[in-house]
């Protein structure tokens, strides 16, 4: 039997409400979802991750539970993990997904970590910038607000999804959110490309670190995981076969396995 999800909110430090979705029993893990998505995302795997930890899903400024603010970078999305990491106690663990990757990642950097940091495919520019000169043709696709036109503009050109593969994505029920969303995506891929390719200084991090991949995701995101888990000391990698990056959604209870493993 499923365990039963509670809402709340909290503030950050800048007064912005950060909602999240409480479940389960056991150690804490905070849970910071990617681009696009919300806490809604995380359910099905939180089933299974349920069993072993309480996990605190928040949603990331700007979407579902939680407010926005007119000042946006990285620094407030580290902030807004902080509340989180707040109300979920000593020692919780924090797990990140693409985007929200390299939030944890910001966070683990600037304020320590005493449980595991979990990062699952983070973005990083480790063939060249992430958006780079197609970001002005995807700001452009949302002025216009052509949403779904951007949404395809991005997923090939950034995440680097064959084009082939589109209109498959588009029958999942991923895609609706992943249109509704699509605006905030600018202000991320700025911060994104903002960090440059120079991944040296996260050898800084000190918490167990360990880094998770599908095999059938796109190389860029593969390598930057890989690249990852060279950099920082003594951090592991567990790699999802036949698994891309909705490995989340689409095999929840492989992907809870591998997270308990890894935090063991």
């Amino acid at each position: 039997m499923s365990s039963e999800i509670s809402f709340a909110t909290t503030p950050s430090a800048d007064g912005t409400e950060i909602g999240y979705i409480r479940r389960g029993s056991g150690p804490p893990l905070v849970i910071t979802h990617g681009s696009m998505g919300t806490s809604e995302q995380w359910i099905p795997a939180t089933e299974h991750l349920a069993e072993h930890f309480t996990c605190f899903v928040h949603d990331r400024r700007g979407r579902g539970l939680s407010g926005d603010s007119g000042d946006y970078d990285l620094s407030s999305e580290v902030a807004d993990i902080a509340a989180v990491m707040e109300v979920a106690g000593a020692g919780a663990h924090l797990l990140g997904h693409s985007y929200g990757a390299l939030c944890a990642l910001a966070y683990a950097q600037r304020e320590g970590l005493d449980g595991t940091l979990l990062l699952f495919e983070p973005p990083l520019a480790v063939d060249g910038p992430v958006a780079g000169d197609r970001l002005p043709g995807y700001r452009e696709l949302i002025a216009a607000g052509e949403l779904e036109q951007a949404v395809e503009h991005g997923l090939v050109h950034f995440v680097r999804i064959p084009a082939a593969e589109i209109p498959l994505i588009r029958q999942t029920p991923l895609w609706p959110g992943l249109v509704e969303l699509s605006p905030t995506w600018v202000r991320e891929l700025e911060q994104i490309d903002g960090l440059g390719a120079d991944l040296g200084h996260y050898a800084s991090i000190s918490a167990d670190t360990h880094l998770i991949a599908g095999t059938a995701t796109t190389p860029f995101l593969r390598t930057s995981a890989r690249t990852l888990a060279d950099v920082i000391p003594g951090a592991g990698l567990t790699e999802l076969a036949g698994l891309d990056h909705f490995a989340h959604v689409m095999d929840p209870v492989g992907f809870a396995a591998a997270v308990r493993a890894a935090v063991r």
